[in-house]
C-alpha cells in the first residue's frame, strides 16, 4: 500500500514540474523554443522558476560558446579584410556576452532588475554582431544570422521566464497582520 502511495505521489510531482515548463513556457513569444531548450536539460524536472531562468541562461552561455568557436573558426579560413574586421567584432560582442550570461545566472533570484538588464544586453548583443555585417559601406549577408538570431531569441525567453519569475513572487500573499503598519 505505502509502495502505491509512494509511486503515485511520485507521479504527480513528476506532472506538477512537468506543467511548470509548459506553464511558463506557454507565457514567451517561443513556446516550442522555450519548451525543447528546458526539457533538454534533465535539471529542468526538479527546478522551480529560477532554476529553469538559470537553465535557459546556460542553454545561452552553450549557444554562444558554440557561436564563438564559429567565428574564430571562420576567422583562420578567410583572408576578407572587410569580414574579418566583422568578425573580429562579433569575438568582441560574444566574449562581453559570455560574461554578461554568467553574471545574469549568478544574480537570478537575487536581482531580478540586473538580470533583465544584463539579458537585454545579450539581446542586443547578438543584434550588434548581426549589423555589424549590414551596416557602412561594405554590406555583405552575415555569416551568423542563425547563431545570432537564437541567441537572441534564448536571451529573450531568459527575460520572459525571469518576468514570470516576478509574477510569482507577487501573488504571495502575506498575513493581515503586515498591512498594519499605523495602527
Amino acid at each position: 500500500m505505502s509502495l502505491l502511495f509512494l509511486s503515485l505521489l511520485f507521479t504527480l510531482s513528476c506532472h506538477s514540474l512537468a506543467d511548470l515548463i509548459g506553464d511558463t513556457c506557454k507565457k514567451t513569444l517561443y513556446p516550442d523554443l522555450c519548451i525543447s531548450t528546458l526539457r533538454s536539460n534533465p535539471s529542468s524536472l526538479a527546478a522551480d522558476v529560477k532554476g529553469l531562468a538559470r537553465i535557459m541562461f546556460y542553454a545561452t552561455a552553450v549557444k554562444a560558446t558554440a557561436t564563438l568557436n564559429r567565428v574564430n573558426m571562420l576567422l583562420k579560413k578567410t583572408n576578407d579584410v572587410v569580414l574579418i574586421g566583422a568578425l573580429e567584432n562579433c569575438v568582441s560582442e560574444y566574449a562581453s556576452a559570455l560574461d554578461e550570461i554568467y553574471t545574469a545566472n549568478k544574480n537570478v533570484g537575487s536581482d531580478i532588475f540586473a538580470v533583465k538588464g544584463v539579458a537585454a544586453d545579450l539581446v542586443a548583443e547578438s543584434q550588434d554582431c548581426e549589423d555589424t555585417f549590414t551596416d557602412g559601406p561594405y554590406k555583405r549577408k552575415s555569416p551568423l544570422t542563425a547563431e545570432n538570431n537564437v541567441l537572441g531569441d534564448l536571451a529573450g525567453l531568459g527575460i520572459e521566464i525571469v518576468d514570470s519569475l516576478v509574477e510569482t513572487l507577487s501573488v504571495i500573499q502575506f498575513p493581515s497582520s503586515f498591512t498594519t503598519f499605523n495602527k
